[in-house]
């Protein structure tokens, strides 16, 4: 009797430290998550070949977090991913919807209002710079759409603030962005302005954005007439192709002696000087939770649409040398993390 018992709780134990866990793959169907990039195909990074989806901190992240909920691809989880330009992307999501997808992933303020206007059934998840230009609440939103917002447009000022914080001697500063993506982002850069004696000006990308050939070329055309105007500083309002080409964005800062303020700490791990902003990882992670819930059975409706808890000011020291700034002790202090 007593060995009968001591086996028993061995077993129990055993059973406890085996047990399936959140992770364990979900039995059953093989789902199919639909994706919509705006890239063109002459912009793709050459460690994402069209039109896969699984590499980078982005992908990883995104992945990861399907796999915690028990969906890992190539087992029983399958990725739609599309890429293309803005005038594509309604047929992209079409042709997605016609496979069929359980849900579509589409991210950028603009390439979700092109989206949502093609997709009126399909569960769509958003990340959005400017959500409430999609949901009429972010605790309800209706139909077939939620998602995850990085508050963008709302710290645009504070982005703003900053920069001038850490480029007091900044007046003329250059707002390059796609004014078609998030014009509330604009406006209410615009309207802080004056109050930090800064003179905005807006050089936009919207003419080459529109480019089936949009790349390389046309981005230097941009920036050549940014570096025309010849700013104190150059404030970036994120949309997907400004992301994707931060790097060069970050360059031409360094060669032109620009201090730049970014939306997303990659720009300034490529060499820009700050950013402060939710992390695209972190976001990713979010709508991937997202996705799960829908492919358990929820729907969009029933989801709030997630914003960040967390914001990050990211400063590049090393960048401030090579321009011959020197960042207030007061500014390094409230950074979550300096890169020297």
């Amino acid at each position: 009797m007593w060995r009968k018992t001591v086996w028993l709780i061995a077993i129990l134990t055993l059973s406890i430290f085996v047990a399936p866990v959140a992770s364990a793959q979900k039995p059953g169907k093989v789902h199919r998550v639909g994706m919509v990039f705006i890239r063109p195909p002459n912009l793709l990074p050459p460690n994402i070949p069209q039109p896969s989806f699984g590499k980078g901190g982005f992908a990883r992240a995104f992945l990861d977090r399907l796999a915690d909920h028990g969906y890992i691809q190539g087992k029983n989880l399958v990725i739609e991913a599309r890429y293309g330009g803005y005038e594509r992307l309604a047929e992209l999501a079409a042709e997605l919807v016609r496979l069929p997808v359980d849900v579509i992933y589409v991210g950028g303020t603009k390439a979700v209002r092109i989206v949502s206007a093609a997709v009126k059934e399909t569960p769509l998840v958003i990340l959005s710079c400017d959500a409430l230009a999609h949901v009429a609440g972010l605790n309800r939103p209706e139909g077939n759409l939620t998602g995850v917002t990085c508050l963008s447009t709302e710290l645009s000022p504070k982005r703003l603030e900053l920069l001038k914080e850490a480029v007091p001697n900044a007046v003329r500063v250059v707002y390059l962005s796609d004014p078609e993506d998030a014009p509330p982002g604009l406006k209410l850069t615009q309207d802080a302005a004056p109050r930090l004696g800064i003179k905005l000006q807006v050089t936009d990308v919207q003419a080459a954005d529109r480019l089936q050939t949009w790349g390389e070329s046309d981005l230097r055309t941009v920036l050549s007439a940014v570096a025309k105007v010849n700013p104190d500083a150059l404030f970036v309002y994120p949309d997907p192709i400004l992301i994707a080409q931060g790097k060069q964005v970050a360059e031409f800062a360094m060669t032109n002696r620009l201090p730049t303020m970014f939306a997303f700490r990659e720009s300034v791990d490529a060499g820009g000087l700050m950013s402060y902003g939710a992390s695209l990882n972190g976001m990713a992670a979010s709508a991937a939770v997202l996705i799960a819930k829908i492919l358990d059975g929820k729907r969009p409706s029933e989801l709030p649409v997630e914003q960040p808890i967390k914001f990050e000011l990211v400063i590049n020291l090393k960048t401030a040398r090579a321009l011959g700034l020197t960042i207030p002790p007061s500014l390094l202090a409230r950074a979550d993390e300096v890169i020297d």
